[in-house]
């Protein structure tokens, strides 16, 4: 994954960060330090979970904190605190991308 990436002409650090564990978290975002933490893929779900299940996951909670990013950099804050949008979003967004795709929509 790249180190950064620009969200509506705001830089964002990713950060793949072996201190999430310390959390219940697997993502965050940082509005104000313009930042994308991730939990590491191998750290993702639980020790039963497969590569391909913790590979899901982690794209998964990628899309999710790039989404904060986009609401926030939007003006659309009361969005991003939204997490069942968000969730949904993140969840549907490759669904949505292979419509579009397949329409040549893009």
């Amino acid at each position: 994954m790249q180190e950064s990436v620009n969200i509506l002409g705001t830089e964002y650090r990713i950060i793949i960060d072996d201190e999430m564990h310390r959390t219940e978290r697997d993502g965050a975002e940082r509005r104000y330090l313009h930042e994308i933490s991730l939990r590491p893929k191998a750290d993702m779900l639980d020790s039963e979970a497969t590569d391909y299940e913790r590979a899901l996951r982690f794209n998964e909670v990628g899309r999710h904190e790039i989404l904060h990013a986009f609401f926030d950099e939007s003006g659309l804050e009361g969005y991003s605190q939204n997490e069942q949008l968000i969730d949904w979003l993140a969840a549907q967004s490759p669904k949505i991308l292979k419509v579009f795709t397949e329409l040549e929509l893009l």
